[in-house]
């Protein structure tokens, strides 16, 4: 078969925009003069075609992201992936990596279905490996395969669960449950001294697997399967993590509104940074919600509530709304974090107004109600005002040396096993960028950030909102302490392990008493800046309590606009509680500190680490685990 008959959808490509892709045209024409065989393609060939491909991919995919992801070209650019994945099938093998999606959930049933109803997605419109037939005539995706996690605690979240786990298996996905009978089984592997001793990261298993223990712990169970599962053959597969309140998408402005598209190739773009690249970790971002805690991005909200608030006082409520204008983000790319002097920067970004999402013809009322109704969501994670939307920059292809894994987002190969999540059993956030600033010590420029963000939506919409681990929401009211709590201790770790990384940890072994000394000032500077922070908040509240009461605005004299002062109202109510002057979180911390066991937690667990790596490294190397930290999974694909 004729090279320009084979390549049809390349054909296209290059008819359409042969003027900007003067270097692959030249590869194209080199395609032309080549004749292939259906009943096989030479391995040597591969390499030449994907060059053209992978030109291709990014010309087209710089265009559609410049024109507003027209639907033409987001068509041309999937047939052009199933168009190279159907070359594939030509080889006598595919020589590319296997996928383990892997994905932590807990009580989150809407959210997780959202999840892999997304992977289902993106595996048939991109059609990564292709797809094999597997028992009884159903055909599986060849080199994608899911793992759901499940530290649920609620029967009937169970049950949802592992229904959507049935739906990945129906739908082509190779699915693996591993609940918590099946978690007590992967802990049998491990030999009873190693359990004990490595309590701290994967939990106390004496009986049962316990629900809730942790996404850390759950995390750190996950590997100790993947690692028995495979079979020593090589060298050929990614782990790929993410959270389920993430999906495989995309958020753009459109207009006046926004919408969420699959537009990333993730598990070929994945492929293509392992195979051409020395790394061993890679980690991706999220667009849409901030993947951050309400309880450092309550003083931006504020500000841009009180902003919002002015300007709609402007206006009529019977006026047609005109809060939809695009807002891109500054260079701070976390600029809906209050805690910006924490990262090196001096000013936090200037307040923004709330870009209304809803579409079709609405008068500004309609817009005050949903503004109130996504107040509510803040305390969920939800940013009513720094959405974060998608940039395609310069495409996937190019790697920066990071300092944060985000855990929702992150990639390893067979190496990657080493790097456990540490500080598990503590439960703090900031786990991922604890382990970033490790990783970074530990690997350089093997590990690294990448450009392909996973659509991340903290609340499910429409009051329906999941478990969320620090968060008890009882009779109406949210308390947020734990959560809080949660946030500084994490915060007080991970900016001494930075601190402690400049003096070579955990490379060299650095002195009990310069960790106790870090640890110390760390935490009297977080919480010096918490106190801050803190200090601000009710005032903010009492600005907008007021712009709400001001008889003088439009909203006090439209009966329509009831629900949405109710909405203020609790949201009001509830920030005061969790952040003002009378913080329950704030007097908890205080008397934390004071007591000081919480300080001396996080001194020992840094101190602990080196010899919890050194454990780690031990279990990794005996006889259950052993044969397949450096492997590949081709036994894992067989039919089940």
């Amino acid at each position: 078969m004729k090279g320009k008959e084979l390549f049809t959808g390349l054909k296209v490509f290059f008819d359409l925009f042969h003027e900007n892709s003067k270097a692959a045209s030249t590869l194209w024409s080199g395609l032309q003069d080549n004749d292939f065989s259906l009943h096989g393609l030479a391995t040597e060939h591969i390499d030449h075609i994907q060059a053209v491909y992978d030109s291709a991919f990014q010309q087209i995919e710089k265009e559609a992201a410049g024109s507003g992801f027209r639907e033409d070209l987001l068509l041309l650019q999937r047939r052009l992936y199933l168009e190279l994945e159907n070359i594939y099938t030509l080889l006598p093998q595919d020589p590319r990596h296997n996928l383990f999606v892997v994905i932590p959930v807990a009580d989150r049933p809407l959210m997780l279905k959202n999840c892999v109803r997304s992977l289902v997605e993106q595996a048939g419109l991109f059609g990564y490996g292709g797809r094999l037939a597997g028992a009884e005539g159903v055909a599986f995706y060849n080199k994608v395969r899911l793992c759901i996690v499940d530290d649920s605690s609620g029967k009937s979240n169970i049950a949802d669960i592992k229904a959507t786990a049935e739906e990945a298996r129906a739908a082509g996905i190779r699915t693996d449950y591993i609940g918590l009978e099946e978690q007590t089984e992967i802990m049998r592997l491990v030999p009873s001294g190693f359990r004990e001793q490595l309590s701290s990261l994967i939990g106390d298993h004496k009986g049962p697997a316990a629900a809730h223990k942790g996404a850390s712990i759950t995390r750190n169970i996950a590997y100790l399967y993947l690692l028995s599962r495979f079979e020593k053959s090589g060298e050929k597969n990614l782990v790929y993590f993410m959270d389920s309140d993430e999906e495989f998408r995309i958020k753009i402005p459109a207009g006046a509104s926004a919408r969420e598209i699959p537009f990333i190739n993730y598990f070929y773009w994945i492929d293509r940074l392992f195979t051409c690249t020395d790394i061993d970790i890679l980690t991706g971002k999220v667009v849409g919600d901030p993947p951050v805690s309400p309880a450092v991005m309550i003083n931006t909200f504020l500000d841009d509530l009180a902003l919002s608030l002015e300007a709609m006082f402007e206006h009529g409520g019977d006026e047609q709304c005109c809060f939809h204008e695009f807002q891109p983000a500054g260079a701070f790319s976390a600029e809906y974090h209050d805690m910006v002097k924490l990262f090196g920067y001096n000013a936090p970004s200037a307040p923004k107004k709330f870009r209304c999402g809803l579409a079709g013809p609405h008068k500004l009322k309609d817009c005050l109600e949903e503004l109130s109704q996504r107040t509510l969501g803040f305390f969920y994670g939800d940013h009513p005002t720094r959405t974060q939307f998608y940039d395609h920059a310069e495409g996937f292809l190019r790697t920066d040396e990071a300092r944060t894994v985000y855990t929702g987002n992150y990639v390893f190969n067979s190496r990657g096993f080493r790097h456990f999540i540490p500080f598990a059993g503590l439960k703090f956030r900031m786990a991922g960028p604890a382990l970033g600033r490790i990783l970074r010590r530990k690997l350089g420029s093997r590990f690294v950030s990448v450009n392909l963000p996973l659509l991340h939506r903290r609340t499910s919409g429409k009051g329906g909102n999941e478990f969320r681990s620090g968060l008890v929401e009882d009779n109406g009211t949210i308390d947020l302490s734990g959560e809080y709590l949660r946030q500084f201790w994490g915060d007080v770790m991970l900016f001494s392990i930075e601190g402690l990384a400049g003096l070579g940890y955990p490379d060299r072994c650095v002195d009990f008493s310069l960790i106790t000394e870090t640890v110390r000032e760390v935490r009297d500077r977080i919480y010096a800046l918490y106190r801050e922070k803190q200090a601000s908040v009710t005032g903010k509240i009492s600005k907008i309590s007021a712009l709400l009461a001001d008889q003088e605005n439009w909203w006090n004299a439209c009966g329509e606009a009831r629900g949405a002062l109710n909405n203020f109202s609790l949201f009001c109510s509830a920030a005061e509680k969790n952040f003002g002057d009378g913080s329950t979180a704030m007097k908890k911390i205080a008397e934390q500190i004071s007591e000081d066991r919480h300080t001396g937690i996080i001194i020992n667990a840094i101190e602990s680490f080196y010899e919890d790596d050194f454990l780690w490294n031990e279990l990794l190397d005996t006889e259950q685990f052993a044969p397949n930290v450096y492997q590949n999974t081709s036994a894992c694909f067989e039919s089940e």
